[in-house]
């Protein structure tokens, strides 16, 4: 089958095609290094969030499993000019499309119902729960991913830096906030004064919804090119069927 000639519009399709599948592979290792990411921080949210405001890591990385062999198998059929690899790589992209598309309609829904009160009540639970290293009932996971909030989007408390003295046994057992209101590591001291104003309730919802909705414009940037793949693919899939069956006649 390799032999098939083709028309030169043809031909000039199947290497744009075989080009095409260069950024396919690079858009594959992104997608999974993007949904690795994606389970990270959804596994440290899960440490403070009731609620499941994941952007659906693991829809990415399959996304990108799929992308990395789509290319190869992309390449190899378009090269040899072989109808079955090709049948399977429009098999393979549709599957990549409909999963992309799962996961638009995923995050987009779910930033659109993100609960600023349910958050505000999470990080109630999560300051309560936020206790000095030599407390017997210290979460060290917990305490990182609260540290990274208030560091990470500078800001401090629920509303403000008074929180900790409402609701936390940090602040009731050692009289201080901890470092990361200040965006320090501990044990450096953090005045009131030198907090930072922010609050995280609104800085935290707003982290929340933009990681959603980022993950979302990336998974339509991607299936809008896996898109014209599909299309290039079945055009040259009719051309070398149709190449075929003059050669036989």
């Amino acid at each position: 089958m390799g032999g098939v000639e083709l028309g030169t519009c043809s031909n000039i399709i199947r290497w744009i095609f075989i080009l095409f599948n260069i950024p396919i592979l690079l858009a594959g290792l992104a997608t999974l290094g993007i949904g690795i990411w994606q389970l990270v921080v959804e596994s440290a949210l899960e440490e403070v969030l009731s609620e499941d405001y994941t952007s659906g890591g693991a829809l990415f990385v399959a996304s990108g499993v799929l992308l990395i062999a789509l290319s190869i198998i992309g390449v190899i059929g378009a090269f040899f000019k072989w109808r079955p690899v090709l049948l399977l790589y429009l098999a393979v992209v549709f599957l990549v499309i409909a999963l992309e598309i799962a996961s638009i309609a995923y995050v987009f829904a779910k930033a659109d119902d993100i609960d600023e009160d349910q958050i505000e009540q999470d990080l109630i639970r999560a300051l309560r729960r936020y206790y000095p290293s030599n407390n017997t009932a210290y979460d060290e996971d917990l305490n990182d991913v609260v540290d990274f909030i208030q560091d990470g989007l500078e800001c401090c408390g629920i509303t403000n830096y008074t929180d900790w003295a409402l609701y936390s046994p940090y602040t009731m057992q050692l009289g201080r906030l901890p470092a990361s209101c200040c965006g320090r590591d501990e044990p450096a001291a953090c005045p009131d004064i030198e907090a930072f104003n922010d609050d995280c309730r609104e800085a935290f919802t707003e982290f929340v919804q933009d990681n959603l909705i980022i993950g979302g414009i990336i998974a339509i940037i991607f299936a809008v090119f896996e898109f014209s793949l599909l299309v290039m693919s079945f055009v040259l899939f009719m051309a070398i069927n149709n190449a075929l069956v003059l050669t036989s006649a």
